[in-house]
């Protein structure tokens, strides 16, 4: 094979990984779904048994009032069934197994997907046998941290309320039987945190062996994505920060320090805010998924050296400044942009004509390049799926361009923006109207005021 035909072929291969989401959904379905089974199964059984102990031991105490020295002895008994060791023993066997089965899955989800033939060594070897001890660990782990804690407040509410030994039997059998519930529900989302985990790991090595220097943070765009995968999609890691936050989180791991392992790998929660974080400003414990418990975004290799205004689309997603030669660049290109056909602006203009300045349809396209022209207006990037990518590709953005200045609704008189909306990449001017603000709901990142008043700043919202 040529030179030029090994370039050709080695393009041809990196088009193909930056399509392909490097997940084997089916092959990740069967071992969550193994692993899942096997943990909330051994926690059923455990539960079980521990109640049943429970039960014989408080019909061995006799009549009388239950008191604190009896709930500590039923807490011992049922700590025999669901404490450390016997959750760890009952799990040890499948969590063993398919922490090796999720962190090879993941390195060789890489290696399909490059074409790379992933071969472990020692070192690979050597965190494979600290993750499995880990994982195991947490979950033995669980009884001190959520199990006892449910279960110590049950009982001891029933020496406060002055139950009878006697009259408790079935009461405790209805409460523990929902405290198993409410524990099952626990052991099925630490198996999706496992696996995910786990994977994830693995593919570090894949990225590392297939010689991938970047990989792209994919979200799973819909109604249920949080906000911090909205504001991590697109965004470009380099591999060598995963490696980082993966030897952090494994050395934590082989101490069994919690807080140092929480902090490698940071999960976020509800309040997490990091729109106006750029990548390069992102804590160490910050890179790849799961960001959250019962994350659902990945990773997939990056190659591309993107320019023109795919280059400044990345920048946005990665929230990092542009050079006032880029912003420039912006500006002119915008300058040249086409307008709507005549049929979508015909459209746009009877929308929006109530609200706006502008009167006859002859007069909307001029009106919407004097805003692009305009020097007092301000000029905001940002990406957003656009209506062509919605149904084929939901999680592509392309970057957009609103140029806006303060005007009062025509109609109504309310306060809000006149605004020339570009779709940068088509390099099309897509609408000219009145809005209530000068960003917008479909934005995926926070809008970057670039041109207006000297202003630099993120809009979120």
């Amino acid at each position: 094979m040529t030179i030029a035909e090994q370039a050709l072929a080695r393009a041809v291969q990196r088009r193909m990984v930056r399509s392909v989401v490097i997940k084997d959904a089916e092959g990740y379905k069967a071992l969550y779904g193994q692993l899942q089974t096997a943990m909330t199964n051994a926690w059923d059984n455990a539960m079980r048994e521990g109640i049943a102990a429970a039960l014989d031991r408080l019909r061995d105490l006799g009549p009388g009032k239950f008191t604190a020295d009896d709930g500590a002895m039923i807490l011992r008994v049922l700590e025999g069934s669901v404490g450390v060791d016997a959750i760890a023993a009952a799990m040890r066997e499948p969590m063993v197994n398919l922490t090796d089965a999720f962190y090879r899955l993941g390195a060789d989800e890489v290696g399909k997907a490059t074409g790379v033939s992933i071969a472990f060594m020692r070192p690979d070897l050597d965190a494979l046998d600290v993750l499995k001890s880990g994982n195991l660990y947490w979950v033995g782990n669980s009884w001190n941290v959520r199990t006892q804690n449910l279960m110590a407040k049950t009982l001891e509410d029933y020496f406060t309320e002055g139950m009878t030994r006697e009259g408790l039997a079935a009461r405790m059998a209805e409460d523990f039987g929902t405290l198993a519930e409410r524990g099952r529900r626990y052991w099925e989302i630490l198996a999706d945190h496992t696996a995910t985990k786990t994977r994830e790991l693995g593919r570090v090595t894949g990225y590392e062996r297939a010689e991938i220097a970047h990989v792209q943070v994919r979200a799973h765009l819909d109604e249920k994505t949080t906000s911090i995968c909205r504001q991590m999609h697109g965004r470009i890691i380099p591999v060598t920060k995963l490696r980082a936050q993966a030897n952090a989180y494994l050395d934590a791991v082989s101490v069994r320090n919690e807080p140092a392992a929480k902090e490698a790998w940071v999960m976020h929660g509800a309040n997490a805010d990091l729109s106006g974080t750029p990548t390069s400003g992102l804590a160490k414990g910050v890179a790849g998924p799961p960001y959250h418990f019962q994350c659902r975004t990945i990773t997939v290799a990056y190659f591309d050296a993107p320019e023109g205004m795919p280059a400044i689309r990345q920048k946005i997603t990665d929230r990092e400044r542009l050079t006032k030669d880029e912003r420039k660049a912006v500006l002119a290109h915008a300058g040249g942009a086409a307008f709507l056909g005549d049929k979508r602006a015909r459209a746009k203009f009877q929308r929006h004509r109530a609200n706006i300045p502008t009167q006859k349809l002859r007069d909307y396209e001029g009106d919407a390049r004097a805003l692009i022209d305009d020097p007092k207006a301000q000029l905001l990037l940002s990406n957003r799926v656009p209506l062509r990518n919605r149904e084929k590709r939901p999680g592509e953005v392309v970057l957009h361009a609103v140029f806006a200045k303060p005007m009062k609704n025509r109609a109504d008189g309310a306060d809000g923006q006149l605004v020339t909306v570009l779709d940068l990449e088509e390099n099309v001017i897509i609408s000219h109207h009145w809005r209530n603000n000068q960003t917008s709901n479909a934005d995926v990142s926070p809008a970057m005021v670039i041109k207006g008043k000297g202003v630099w700043q993120w809009l979120i919202g």
